[in-house]
């Protein structure tokens, strides 16, 4: 079985990533459209602004916790750090490549018994720049 970081690496090198979303409060995010990433477990994020029906995901990550953040024509691979309970939720930290992506999830519901709808925000830090976007996702089990 393939990982999800290989497999989002032959998308992006076979055309899947052509996609470009411009929002008011970001530059030029790139987005996976329609990435056959889908179909296997993991947690996959999109701006809040973007239905998840589009399969236009900003953010996805294996059930190992190895990730992938989507910025521009760029995709970064991150891992998993840590996961720390809050009082509205839990946060996901993620890190590698001199980026650091947090995923604050403030809502969680459970859609069925293999799936669990997030709503949140992704914290996106690399270098000395800082960006933040509304986010949500879902669980694939």
């Amino acid at each position: 079985m393939y990982s999800l970081p290989l497999m989002l690496a032959y998308a992006i090198c076979t055309g899947v990533v052509n996609d470009t979303l411009q929002t008011p409060q970001t530059k030029f995010a790139s987005v996976a459209d329609k990435t056959p990433v889908k179909r296997h477990a993991g947690y996959f994020f999109a701006l809040r602004t973007v239905p998840l029906s589009q399969e236009q995901y900003v953010f996805s990550a294996d059930q190992l916790k190895k990730g992938i953040y989507i910025q521009g024509d760029k995709s970064v691979v991150v891992g998993h750090t840590m996961t720390v309970r809050t009082s509205k939720g839990f946060d996901m930290y993620f890190s590698g490549s001199d980026y650091n992506v947090v995923l604050a999830i403030k809502e969680a519901r459970r859609v069925d018994d293999a799936t669990i709808s997030y709503k949140g925000t992704m914290s996106v830090q690399h270098g000395a720049e800082k960006q933040r976007f509304a986010v949500h996702g879902f669980q694939q089990d």
